[in-house]
């Protein structure tokens, strides 16, 4: 009687014991280096799977964290872009040195501090430029894992992009290749952000040799980063075209019609003027369309964009031609450049063997001003002053465009 009063008692905790997921029983540091592996979006959903795993979470969240955002080749960039603001403008501030800090111990204890982003005093102008300090706080962490977020998703789906016409050689992006593309995508945020945004706009467009800040974010990458940034270019203008400023309609051949992706404002040279127009789409932004624009119609996505937008119609995009500008700014200052360029893409397939391309990686111009003398600049000829052409968001017209 008393051994089976005993079993019964013992059962329940079997039960129990049994009940319990495997996965609740993986050792806490194990769940933390596999967090520390993951993206941001996919650390929140993981977080969600589970009560213990969103309790470590919260418990780590800085570590965790700070793991993940040093391992991004792009994070510099992100702090730059998290922390630009009004007073970039200011002569001398626009992509100021900083040193980014960040410290466990509210009392920010030397041996405490982990630095994020270290810029050295330097010399410049006949100054000496000390960077600016800032402490970081987990709000701020979080801060720019929302930003990676964005930073991944482009990056998961840029194969679709890159090989649409021909998706039977999608690959997936190798490791160097990403590291490229990471940054490219930061240096656009970072451009759009500043001169396609809510920010004071130059009505003009960039000339050579002059002290623009557009310029400046140009002539501080090597023309292989110039490259590569272009070709990126490249691929979101397609993206834009196709995916944004195109829609359903139909298409008459012989005595029969079809529905097809049509362009909008087809009938003349406006399709060209409205993707140049919703090129200046931030890449938070632009993700947000393209996710969400095959829900609208025409008129309706014109009208949201717009109300998100500042000035929509003001220009068009202007990065393009800060990059022509800077590429031919460099072929004036050295006659001995070759005129042609090995090809500098972000996939291996777009690109010359690396020797090629290493010769194009030592020439930025790291004050963001174009080494000139003033009597090389006396004699560049005169350059005419003309306006950013006005934007078109592609409304339809009386005229049949």
């Amino acid at each position: 009687m008393t051994q089976e009063m005993s079993m019964r008692v013992q059962r329940p905790a079997r039960a129990t014991q049994a009940s319990k997921s495997p996965i609740e029983t993986i050792p806490t540091e194990i769940i933390l280096e596999i967090m520390e592996m993951m993206g941001p979006a996919d650390l929140t959903n993981f977080g969600l799977a589970s009560k213990r795993f969103n309790q470590i979470f919260t418990g780590q969240r800085a570590q965790i964290l700070l793991k993940i955002l040093r391992n991004r080749p792009e994070l510099g960039l992100l702090l730059q872009l998290y922390w630009a603001n009004q007073d970039d403008f200011l002569p001398d501030r626009m992509l100021h040195p900083l040193t980014i800090t960040f410290s466990f111990s509210p009392e920010n204890a030397p041996e405490d501090k982990i630095f994020l982003m270290r810029n050295p005093v330097a010399w410049k102008n006949g100054k000496i430029v000390c960077p600016e300090k800032i402490k970081m706080n987990v709000h701020d962490l979080v801060g720019v894992a929302q930003l990676v977020k964005v930073v991944d998703w482009w990056v998961d789906v840029y194969p679709r992009l890159r090989w649409r016409d021909h998706p039977e050689d999608r690959r997936c992006l190798r490791s160097d290749e990403e590291s490229r593309l990471r940054r490219a995508i930061v240096r656009w945020w970072l451009y759009s952000h500043y001169f396609h945004g809510n920010y004071w706009r130059n009505t003009h467009v960039p000339k050579k040799f002059h002290k623009d800040v557009r310029l400046h974010h140009i002539r501080i990458l090597t023309t292989q980063e110039i490259h590569e940034l272009d070709d990126l270019l490249g691929t979101i203008y397609e993206t834009v075209s196709k995916d944004l400023c195109s829609s359903p309609g139909k298409v008459y051949r012989g005595n029969s019609s079809v529905v097809e992706l049509v362009p909008w404002g087809k009938n003349g040279e406006r399709h060209p003027a409205i993707v140049n127009t919703y090129m200046k789409l931030a890449p938070d932004l632009l993700k947000y369309f393209l996710e969400h624009c095959y829900r609208y119609s025409k008129d309706y996505l014109i009208m949201t964009i717009t109300n998100s937008t500042s000035d929509l119609l003001f220009d068009r995009e202007t990065l393009s031609m800060s990059i022509a500008t800077v590429l031919e700014e460099r072929s004036i200052l050295d006659s001995d450049r070759p005129k042609t360029f090995p090809a500098m893409g972000i996939i291996a397939e777009d690109r010359a063997s690396a020797a090629e391309c290493e010769i194009w990686n030592h020439d930025a111009w790291s004050t963001g001003f174009p080494p000139i003398t003033q009597e090389q600049l006396a004699e560049q000829p005169l350059e005419l002053t003309s306006r950013v052409p006005r934007g078109d968001d592609g409304t339809d017209r009386g005229d049949g465009y």
